[in-house]
């Protein structure tokens, strides 16, 4: 399924993608095709003209991405059509955006790159932007805490009333408890939840080929990126995503907006990986999922 948000600017032809050719006037109501440009016409004034012009924008996305799809690609790039509307809010011009590709790539494996020309034209419902912008981007990075354990132990041994033997015993539990590779873990969760595995992929934002790969490879060691979209693909909950990082030996970090961003969107379990994304990238410049390699 993957989709990937780029700018304008940092976007280069090295990925290979079949680009939307001509230009696109974000203008608004009644579409009219023109090869493979569509232009949108009049500006709108009233709830009923931007319910129109949503639908406009969405028939104008699946014929694009219909009209690829017949032409055997398996990349494309497709600019963010009414970018400068003033007729829609930007977070609704997103949505539109993200909602049609992302149902038509429920069926296809296709690779959609969304180019933006502004990174404020990505935004998100208001009261989720308020949040994050209080509780995550804004917030103090905590002050990193010793464990309070290991003062007690020392250099030498372990203090009085704590036998070795107890601690021996613990950790060997923790050792057999954690034995699963991450791969091991990945595939016994994917059976716990009943998910199937082509779901699994397509809501995780990588392709086909990897997941194949992380199937056939018992040690495989993924990176923070794919092992964290896989985590939102099984919906899973902080513990249970603590868990499987580890399995990778990876771990999240308060004092990485990154992983704060991510966490937040866990802990209010919301799984839509296309709107972590629109606020990774925004604020990273990072997203979750595996894009394919740039080729030569």
């Amino acid at each position: 399924m993957p989709i990937f948000i780029v700018c304008h600017d940092d976007f280069t032809e090295k990925t290979q993608a079949f680009t939307v050719p001509g230009t696109l006037k974000q203008e608004f109501t009644k579409s009219e095709k023109r090869g493979n440009s569509y232009q949108i016409q009049y500006p709108l004034t009233d709830d009923e003209a931007k319910k129109a012009t949503v639908l406009a924008l969405s028939t104008c996305y699946r014929k694009i991405l219909e009209n690829a799809s017949s032409l055997n690609c398996t990349d494309i790039t497709i600019p963010l059509i009414g970018e400068n509307s003033v007729s829609l809010s930007d977070n609704q011009v997103l949505d539109t955006a993200l909602s049609e590709i992302s149902r038509f790539l429920l069926n296809s494996d296709m690779t959609v790159f969304l180019m933006v020309k502004k990174i404020s034209s990505l935004s998100l419902a208001q009261e989720i932007e308020k949040k994050i912008s209080t509780t995550v981007i804004n917030e103090p990075v905590p002050e990193k805490k010793r464990p309070s354990l290991w003062p007690l132990l020392g250099v030498f041994g372990f203090p009085a009333g704590i036998s070795s033997t107890l601690i021996s015993r613990k950790l060997n539990k923790v050792i057999l408890d954690g034995s699963d590779t991450f791969q091991e873990k990945l595939f016994q969760l994917i059976k716990e939840k009943e998910i199937d595995e082509v779901t699994v992929y397509r809501r995780a934002n990588i392709d086909r080929k990897l997941f194949s790969k992380i199937r056939r490879d018992k040690n495989y060691a993924p990176s923070k990126s794919t092992a964290l979209a896989l985590a939102i693909a099984l919906q899973l909950d902080m513990d249970e995503t603590r868990d499987l990082l580890l399995r990778a030996g990876l771990a999240l970090s308060p004092s990485i907006l990154s992983d704060r961003i991510v966490s937040f969107f866990i802990e209010n379990e919301i799984y839509d990986i296309c709107q972590i994304n629109v606020i990774l990238f925004r604020e990273t410049r990072q997203y979750l999922g595996e894009r394919p390699a740039k080729k030569p």
